[in-house]
């Protein structure tokens, strides 16, 4: 009887797992300010590989995903429509209208993220500024600013994701579990019966061979 527990116990949990998503290893920073009306507020910035997470509840955006300048170690942005972190809870002065906020405290703390949810992210936002061309004017700028910064700190595992957005785009449907649980929860995907990469449009395709080189 015991082991008959056992089994269906190990069953259960194996089951539970493999639901639950693969967790990657996060630093998670919180910093606390005054704010002007006697309160206080916090920023959250989650660390995750060259990434910055940063939740945001400003105009409809659930989130900002910085990524790491190698050169300068600061944070940046896609678009550029937002100041860089520079970390320590703190951003470029254009973020402030005077001097920046004094903290009344900071916490340091390791946890776990759930990978699909840091890739579900990633995919939005590559969807959103690159491939919509949300903060650029041409396709030749919107090449050139994923060239000459964003694409060096992208990993074969992160490139996986990007190469499949731009299929996500034209309705490809996936047979992989992982891609399917990524693309399902976006606002923009919309599986379709019939898919072709004929109708994949110049700039996209300069991003496939950009992605596959």
């Amino acid at each position: 009887m015991k082991k008959t527990f056992f089994i269906f116990a190990v069953l259960i949990f194996a089951s539970v797992s493999s639901f639950a998503g693969e967790k990657i290893k996060c630093v998670k920073e919180t910093y606390t300010y005054p704010d002007y009306n006697g309160g206080v507020y916090t920023n959250e910035f989650y660390f995750i590989e060259n990434f910055v997470i940063h939740p945001l509840n400003f105009a409809g955006r659930k989130y900002i995903l910085f990524y790491k300048d190698e050169d300068t170690g600061h944070y940046s942005w896609f678009g550029q429509y937002y100041p860089t972190y520079l970390g320590d809870g703190r951003f470029s002065d254009a973020a402030y209208g005077g001097d920046p906020p004094e903290k009344l405290s900071e916490k340091t703390e390791e946890i776990l993220y759930d990978k699909n949810d840091f890739y579900r992210i990633l995919a939005n936002e590559f969807y959103r500024w690159y491939l919509k061309k949300e903060a650029f004017s041409s396709d030749f700028d919107c090449l050139e600013d994923f060239i000459g910064g964003a694409m060096k700190v992208f990993s074969k595992g992160d490139l996986r994701i990007l190469r499949n957005t731009i299929y996500a785009k034209y309705g490809y449907t996936f047979k992989s579990k992982d891609l399917n649980e990524i693309f399902s929860k976006t606002e923009w995907y919309t599986p379709k019966e019939y898919f072709s990469e004929n109708g994949i449009n110049r700039l996209d395709d300069c991003f496939l061979e950009i992605i596959k080189l």
